[in-house]
C-alpha cells in the first residue's frame, strides 16, 4: 500500500469510527484514540517514516475527525481533545518536538474546522484541553502545551482582524482546566 492510499484509509477510518461511535452512543474520544493508535503503529513502524508520517497522519486524522464529527452532529471539543492526546501519546517526539507537534496539529485542525464551517470555539477548546492532558503524559509543562495549541490555532485563522481570529482568540484565552493562555498577538499589518 502506498503512502497516499494509507493516508486516505486513515482519514476514512477516523471518520467512520466517529460516525459509528455516535450512532451507537459510544465514546467518540475512545474511538478516535483507538483508530489513531493503530494508524501510528502502522505508519511509524516503517523505517524513515517518523517525522513525515506524523505530519501526514495528523492531516489525515484531523480531516477525518472533523468530517466525522460534523457528519454525525458530534460536538467538536471531545473529538479535537482526543485527537491531540492520541497524537502526543503515539508520536516518537520529546521536548520541543512535542510542542511543535501540538502547534502543527492545532493549525491543521482549526484549518479543517474553518474549511468545514465547523464550530471554531469548540474545536479550539478541545485542542487546548487535549494539549494540557497530553502534556502531563509527555513530560512537558501544561502551560507550554496549551500555549503551543493556542499558537497553532491562531496561526491557522490568519489575519488578526478577521472574525475567525477573534473567535479563536476568545476561545483559547479562557481558563481551561485551570490554565489560562495569554498568546502574544501579532502586530496588525498596514498592508
Amino acid at each position: 500500500m502506498n503512502s497516499k492510499s494509507e493516508i486516505a484509509a486513515i482519514s476514512k477510518a477516523v471518520n467512520l469510527s466517529i460516525v459509528s461511535a455516535v450512532a451507537v452512543k459510544g465514546d467518540v474520544a475512545a474511538a478516535i484514540s483507538k483508530t489513531i493508535a493503530k494508524a501510528l503503529v502502522r505508519m511509524l513502524g516503517t523505517p524513515g517514516n517518523a517525522d513525515c508520517g506524523v505530519t501526514a497522519i495528523t492531516i489525515a486524522v484531523a480531516s477525518g475527525a472533523i468530517g466525522g464529527a460534523l457528519q454525525s452532529g458530534c460536538e467538536l471539543a471531545p473529538a479535537t481533545e482526543a485527537l491531540v492526546g492520541s497524537i502526543l501519546r503515539g508520536s516518537p517526539f520529546n521536548g520541543s518536538e512535542v510542542l511543535d507537534a501540538i502547534t502543527r496539529t492545532a493549525a491543521i485542525v482549526i484549518k479543517a474546522t474553518a474549511e468545514s464551517e465547523g464550530n471554531l470555539v469548540s474545536a479550539a477548546t478541545g485542542l487546548i484541553r487535549g494539549a494540557i492532558h497530553g502534556a502531563k503524559e509527555s513530560g512537558i509543562q501544561a502551560e507550554d502545551a496549551a500555549a503551543a495549541a493556542a499558537t497553532g490555532a491562531l496561526n491557522a485563522v490568519g489575519d488578526v482582524r478577521s472574525t475567525a481570529y477573534q473567535t479563536v482568540l476568545a476561545a483559547v484565552t479562557k481558563p481551561i482546566d485551570g490554565i489560562t493562555v495569554a498568546p502574544k498577538e501579532p502586530a496588525i499589518s498596514s498592508n
